[in-house]
């Protein structure tokens, strides 16, 4: 969204004071940043778009200046469509393609602009835009599957929490009043549950501060190199999760191994740029190792196989592809099998944490009945 000029609805204004004018800027600036706050970012979703059309016009014929003027059309974000237009302007004046989408700071990677590259230079600019589409549409389906197995235990853990939290600071200290009005001795526990009810606000407050601690933490640390081995150590030691982020991220890096080698790019150049934009700790710290190891003339695969993070079948695969030269095909494979592999997983994961989150709810939940009933169950047998 475009942001909104105030200055131009100001013509013929009345002279006002200084302290008036610095509110009526402070007003304006205020106005101007909340504005920019609701502007649609141009994601992976938006690049799946970008790439894909502009693929599918060049490769039937459609020139560059035609091809972005149709997008321009399209375009619905007046941001982006200004973006586009930028892009077109600079390829017109005779800047490459590559250069043009480097001139647009923040949105498009050393990645991206790398793959255009090669496709320029070796002239299939239009197969290369359509895998790079195929690629951010893999990489929303990964991004879909990942909040889709999260989803379910995030929000029952948060009802569990509400529900509880509401029963310990209302309905027991309701049972308590009863309880101090018939007098007599508690059983266990329930003492320890009035206990628990007493300090219930105490005890949430503590949770929601360390909750929002660790967020912030996790903001101002995630790109550091200890946390993000801490992390990744503590994920790889989680049963089923573990296998299924291994298989996300081993998914995206045969999906990026296979773009860039089917483009032509040099296999050490393409480990590199995989390194840099993979941003998974262990494979990315390996990929480091493995990178060194290519350039002494090792082969991949033996790189590949002395780090525990590639599995057994991953580093077979391309072992083959290395003996028949087709490495795009390897990686292209293994890339579907990975994808296959984390659809069926995600289902296992979903299937085996559903009755997992309502057994313990219950199992809470009906400790607080039994705890608050208990005392009434002996009060109706003492009379």
């Amino acid at each position: 969204m475009q942001t909104i000029d105030l200055s131009k609805y100001n013509t013929k204004a009345k002279p006002v004071n200084p302290g008036k004018r610095a509110e009526s800027i402070n007003v304006r600036t205020l106005l101007n940043t909340e504005i920019k706050l609701f502007e649609k970012k141009f994601g992976n979703k938006q690049k799946e778009w970008l790439y894909s059309e502009l693929g599918l016009l060049l490769s039937a014929g459609v020139d560059i200046k035609t091809s972005f003027e149709i997008l321009e059309k399209e375009m619905t974000e007046a941001k982006h469509k200004k973006m586009l237009q930028k892009i077109k302007d600079t390829i017109i004046s005779g800047a490459s393609i590559t250069s043009s989408f480097k001139q647009v700071k923040g949105v498009f990677s050393t990645y991206e602009a790398e793959s255009i590259r090669i496709g320029e230079e070796t002239g299939k600019l239009p197969e290369v835009l359509i895998e790079l589409g195929k690629y951010y549409s893999d990489a929303i389906k990964l991004k879909r599957q990942i909040i889709g197995t999260l989803t379910y235990p995030i929000v029952v853990i948060s009802l569990s929490i509400g529900i509880v939290y509401f029963m310990l600071s209302f309905v027991v200290p309701m049972f308590s009043d009863i309880f101090k009005q018939t007098g007599g001795q508690l059983p266990a526990i329930t003492q320890f549950l009035i206990k628990v009810s007493n300090k219930s606000s105490f005890i949430f407050y503590t949770i929601l501060t360390i909750t929002i601690s660790f967020m912030a933490m996790h903001k101002l640390n995630s790109a550091k190199p200890w946390y993000r081995k801490i992390t990744s150590d503590i994920v790889l030691k989680i049963p089923l999760i573990n296998q299924l982020v291994n298989k996300i991220y081993l998914a995206r890096f045969c999906q990026s191994m296979r773009l860039l080698l089917s483009s032509k790019v040099l296999l050490i150049d393409a480990l590199g740029l995989v390194k840099n934009m993979i941003n998974y700790y262990p494979i990315e710290s390996a990929l480091h190792q493995v990178t060194d190891d290519v350039l002494k003339g090792k082969q991949l695969h033996e790189s590949l196989s002395s780090h525990k993070i590639f599995p057994q079948k991953l580093v077979g695969l391309i072992k083959v592809s290395e003996e028949v030269n087709a490495p795009e095909q390897i990686f292209l494979k293994l890339s579907l099998q990975y994808s296959d592999e984390i659809e069926h997983q995600q289902a296992i994961i979903g299937k085996v944490i559903e009755p997992f989150f309502i057994i313990v709810l219950g199992l809470i939940i009906g400790f607080i009945l039994v705890a608050m009933y208990l005392p009434l169950f002996q009060l109706s047998n003492g009379f």
